[in-house]
Formats: C-alpha cells, structure tokens, sequence
C-alpha cells in the first residue's frame, strides 16, 4: 500500500471518530442546587419551572426521581428547610418520562443488535454503544451510563481520542452529581491517555476539567493557573458556560494570584473586561478584586459581602468554600495594609476598612495567634506592630541547609572516586 493511501486510511478513522453531544444538560444541576439557596417564593417558582423544562425536554426520569426523592429532601433535613415542596415527587409524570426512557433504549439497542448481525466494524458498533451511553448520560442514569460507556463502548473505541471522548462524558454526569471522588479517579485515566495522544483541543478541555475540579476542592492556587491560562482557548461549553468559566477564573485568581499578576491576568484580561456588562457575578467578583488592588479598603468588605452573596453562596462548586474564602480575603487585605507600615493605630486601621475596633480587633485575633498575619496588638496603646520576617535568619538557615546536602553529594562522589581508583589499582 502506497503512503498517501495509507495516511487517507488514518485520516478516515480520525474523522469518523464518534461525535459525542453536550450531555447532560448542566445547567439543570446548577438550577437544582441554586434551588436549595432561595428564599424568595418568586424565585423559587421560577427556577422550578426551569428545572421541569429541561427535565422535560430531556427526559430525566431517573434525575427526576432522585431530586424529588433523594437530593432535596435530604437538604431540607440538613438545613432545616422546605425546599422540597415546591417540587414534590408525581409517581404519575415519573412513569410517563420512565416510559419514554425505556422506549428510547429499546430503539438504540434494537439499531445495535442491527448492527452486530450485519457484522459492522469496531468503529461502527463502538457509535452505536456510544450512542445508547449518551442517552443514559442524558437522563442522568449514572449507573446504566458508567456499565455503557467504561464497558462496551470503550472495548470498540478504536482511537485514542474517542477514549478520552468517553472519559469526558463520564465525567461531565460526575461533576452533574457532584461526584468529586469519582471525578479525581477518571481525571488521573484521562490525563495518562492525553499523555498518550491527546490532540490540542482535548488537551485544552482537560484543563477546564481539572481547573474546575481543583476549584470545587479548594485547591485554587492550582484551579487558578488552569482557569486563568484557558480563558482565551475555552471550547468546553459542554461542561460549562464561558460566563462561568470568567467567574470561576477570577474567583481563583483573586485568592491565589499576587499583586502583579492579579493586573495583568485579571484586571487587565482582554476576555474578562468583555464580558463584564453581561454578567452581574462577574461585575462582583471584579469590583472586589479591584479594591484590593487599588488598596480601596472602604469599598472593600461591601464588595466581599456582595460576593459572597452573588458569587459563592449560588454556585454549587464554591458554595462550601464561601466561609473559607471570605475569611482568607480578610486576611489578606489585613495583611497588604500592614506591610506599609510599621506601626498603626486600631482606630486608623478600623477607619480605613470602615468597621468598629471591637470587630478589627476581635478578626485580627483570630489570624494572629497561628501566625497568619506577622502582627501584634498593643491593646493598652491601642496599636498594631507589624512584626518584619527575619530576612537574613532565614537566608542563614538555607544557607546551611544547602551547604549541607552539598557536602552529602561531595562525600559520596569522594568515595565513589575512591573505590574506582581502588578497583582500577587492583
């Protein structure tokens, strides 16, 4: 076979490789949870309606029967709440989507035994496994979709990108559950099949995944250089809005970013400043970052209640993490106006941020003790003495420690040398 033939042949298999659709549906989970925050009964119905129109659409039954039944009855008995009787479980509307569900499948498995009895290709039979798994992932069946597409559909995917393909549909329905030990699990698989042969844009959709993983686990020094990075290459609207995305990176990046770097990829990002009108969570996220740069510390505690209200508390990988990270940005704001001084007053300092000395002095004792702000309070003079990290100790320290580990590395090469030219003599 000549060469231009065989690479035709490659290429056939490339594009033939299976188009996998934007299931499931997360705008349906992220409505879900945001459901278990409202209060408001004009809200609550709208969302509501929402919800049961893409459940609807979709045919969620098995999704249906779990929120009703399992995920905000569940809530209300942790909270406390009565979410769950604005959406309470209807057997009757449960049997007529459950119906629709078994029809479906039974027309995909019936063009899959088609298949098999016309002795199709692997390429073939693989789409058609794929095809019965996506509809699984739809409906939000976790179960019937894992057995499909980690079973069958992956023994007949052919290429290395219809695997990871495969991969990522798993994932998306883990992260519509919220399933983060899961997800970590498959991401490992995924990221040592890129390794393999990943191609550019799965490459790029793999940091997307991982960059909202770590941000759901509170690891946003790591989410940030993920999100941050992809904002100019973002294609994975299967996973997530563009407008999330914008949000997610700057919430990250506010937390884990220094002074220069906050400028230039969050105050000054082409991406984000486009964006900005159209998304009130953004508008939120921005003015706090702002403030802190531009040392606005009057502005800066209203704009933090602001996100956590607008930002953290509705968003279901940020939520759990809304306390942590309104108190970490106290910290650091605290910490940014005190390395420009030396000393300061607690009523100058309270002054500044626009709250009462009993509440700065009370929060600065929560970060002290544990030295998370390098400060002391000299209540009887009623200051705060910003304590310098001893620079030239710890250089002192390094120091030794390298000097150490060099003359390991030398005496070892000495008598490594040595037995050579013991063994060269004999």
């Amino acid at each position: 076979m000549a060469k231009d033939d065989r690479k035709d042949d490659v290429d056939d298999v490339v594009d033939s490789e299976p188009q996998l659709r934007m299931v499931p549906s997360y705008d349906v989970s992220d409505k879900a949870f945001l459901l278990t925050t409202l209060s408001d009964a004009a809200k609550i119905k709208e969302t509501t309606d929402s919800i049961m129109e893409q459940i609807e659409k979709e045919e969620m039954a098995p999704f249906y029967k779990y929120l009703t039944t399992e995920y905000l009855p569940t809530h209300d008995k942790q909270q406390g709440s009565n979410v769950s009787s604005s959406l309470p479980f209807d057997s009757a509307y449960h049997e007529k989507l459950a119906a629709k569900n078994t029809e479906q499948i039974k027309k995909l498995n019936d063009s899959l035994e088609l298949l098999k009895t016309n002795d199709e290709g692997p390429l073939e039979i693989a789409n058609g496994w794929i095809e019965l798994g996506e509809y699984y992932v739809q409906i939000g069946d976790f179960e019937n979709a894992e057995k499909i597409l980690l079973g069958d559909a992956l023994t007949f995917a052919i290429s290395i990108g219809a695997k990871i393909d495969i991969y990522f549909m798993m994932l998306r329905l883990a992260f519509f559950y919220s399933d983060f030990t899961y997800i970590k699990e498959k991401l490992d698989t995924v990221e040592s099949l890129i390794e393999k042969g990943g191609d550019w844009e799965r490459r790029n959709r793999f940091k997307t995944y991982l960059g909202i993983y770590s941000l759901a686990v509170r690891d946003f020094k790591k989410s940030a250089e993920l999100l941050v990075d992809s904002l100019a290459t973002f294609t994975s609207l299967e996973l997530t809005s563009y407008e999330n995305i914008a949000t997610y990176a700057s919430v990250a990046g506010l937390f884990a970013l220094e002074r220069t770097d906050l400028k230039i990829k969050i105050i000054d990002s082409p991406e984000l400043l486009s964006l900005m009108t159209s998304t009130p969570a953004l508008q939120s996220i921005s003015s706090l970052t702002i403030a802190l740069y531009t040392s606005d510390y009057a502005s800066f505690f209203p704009y933090l209640l602001e996100t956590y209200d607008n930002v953290l508390i509705p968003c279901k990988y940020l939520h759990k993490h809304a306390d942590f990270f309104v108190r970490e940005m106290r910290r650091k704001v605290y910490a940014q106006l005190l390395d420009s001084y030396k000393t300061l007053s607690l009523k100058s300092m309270a002054n500044s941020f626009g709250v009462s000395v009993e509440f700065l002095d009370n929060d600065l004792g929560k970060f002290i003790p544990n030295k998370q702000l390098n400060c002391v309070i000299d209540r009887v003079n009623g200051i705060v003495e910003t304590k310098r990290p001893d620079n030239k100790n710890a250089q002192y320290q390094q120091l030794i420690k390298h000097g150490d580990g060099l003359l390991t590395k030398l005496q070892k090469y000495g008598a490594a040398v040595k037995l050579t030219g013991s063994d060269h003599v004999a």
